[in-house]
């Protein structure tokens, strides 16, 4: 009899012809009465059935829950007592999160020699950055469709393979496109901020026949180091092993980024930027700060993807410490660019942000707001665990 406080997650048979290819992953979760299944499929290598991948998936998303942990399959020795470590340092960051018991089958896995390095690529400024930075020791680029895109919205899916296919090219590197659903299962247990760090790691240790090395670009500078966030400089090097690293690379300020891969004309050419579509609205807070990145550098007229854009009354945000981080270096430059304009708009938005965070030193509504979608979730999911097991 399974227990309903206890998510398990095991595989489940993919179609046959995927079972022979290696070309796709079926994870079946299970709790009580929940059932769900999130499926992984990729093109340019195949997926190995590793229960390291599903620690990675599980670990999350339960302590959220607030149930146990059960892998139904062998874990690395390493990576169970990573597990504890970052139970400890999700505790810290998250108030009303406790340790929970994790179950599997203890393993010292071994890997193959010779293997490779890989790079989570998205096409924005953090993974170009670390390719333009890093190229001499990747071999391949790894994109994730289904992560912040939809893989239904076929047109975006389109333009994003034909990125990382052109890139890929132009770098002379492999290219391996893994596509899921899993926000479709995710998004009702657990914030994607929370959550990304852990799937890319999964798809990692899917992968480790292939890597010995996965790098994940920092999207902040040394600012990271004080900020909760699903991909950190603490907590993805936990994510591996010894003999299936995760590399966190490049803690380097925005603006240092964005003036290196101006100097890469392809990556440039097929940027990724905006929040809210494909082609870059102008308006959202990313776009904003490149816009005004372009400006200062002088290097507007080298990023196609914005030249459908013209100027306009600056609206610039600070969305965190990494962001604020940002600003500040920006609004140096800005400084002795002569970008006036600039200067003011960084000015009223760190403002407003030391603002915001005086009152939420006060009244914490980011964490009240966090723990009431917490409370949802959870209200949701033993809702489902309570009903009969199918």
């Amino acid at each position: 009899m399974r227990s309903t406080r206890t998510l398990t997650l095991a595989y489940a048979a993919p179609s046959p012809a995927a079972a022979i290819d290696g070309s796709a992953l079926a994870v079946r979760l299970r709790c009580g009465g929940y059932d769900a299944a999130i499926r992984f499929e990729a093109a340019g290598a195949r997926l190995a059935a590793s229960g390291d991948a599903l620690l990675c998936l599980g670990l999350v998303p339960a302590m959220e829950l607030g149930v146990d942990l059960r892998i139904d399959d062998e874990v690395d020795e390493e990576l169970l007592d990573h597990a504890s470590e970052i139970q400890s340092l999700l505790c810290t960051w998250y108030p009303g999160y406790g340790r929970i018991a994790v179950d599997a089958r203890p393993v010292r896995r071994s890997h193959p020699a010779g293997r490779e390095t890989g790079l989570f690529f998205s096409g924005g400024v953090d993974s170009g950055y670390s390719l333009a930075t890093a190229r001499e020791r990747i071999s391949a680029l790894v994109t994730l469709v289904g992560a912040d895109v939809d893989p239904a919205d076929q047109p975006r899916v389109t333009r994003l393979k034909t990125v990382v296919t052109d890139v890929a090219d132009q770098f002379g590197m492999g290219r391996i496109v893994v596509t899921t659903d899993i926000r479709s299962v995710s998004d009702r247990l657990i914030g994607w901020v929370e959550y990304h760090g852990a799937v890319l790691a999964a798809v990692r240790h899917m992968l480790a026949h292939r890597f010995e090395n996965q790098i994940i670009a920092s999207s902040a500078d040394e600012s990271s180091w004080t900020r909760r966030w699903g991909s950190h400089p603490a907590l993805d090097v936990l994510w591996g092993t010894a003999g299936a690293r995760v590399e966190h690379h490049g803690l380097v300020h925005r603006l240092a980024k964005v003036q290196r891969i101006a100097c890469e004309p392809v990556l440039m050419e097929h940027l990724r930027v905006c929040n809210r579509r494909f082609e870059h609205c102008g308006v959202c807070h990313s776009c904003q700060f490149m816009l005004a990145a372009l400006d200062v550098l002088d290097m507007r007229d080298r990023a196609p993807t914005y030249r459908h854009l013209t100027s306009r009354k600056r609206s610039l945000k600070v969305t965190g410490e990494g962001s604020q981080s940002d600003m500040r270096n920006l609004r140096a430059a800005a400084q002795t660019h002569g970008d006036d304009d600039i200067v003011a708009a960084i000015d009223g938005a760190l403002k407003r942000y030391r603002r915001e965070k005086l009152l939420n030193r006060i009244l914490p509504l980011t964490e009240i707001a966090r723990r009431f979608k917490r409370f949802k979730r959870q209200r949701r999911f033993m809702a489902r665990v309570g009903r009969p097991s199918p």
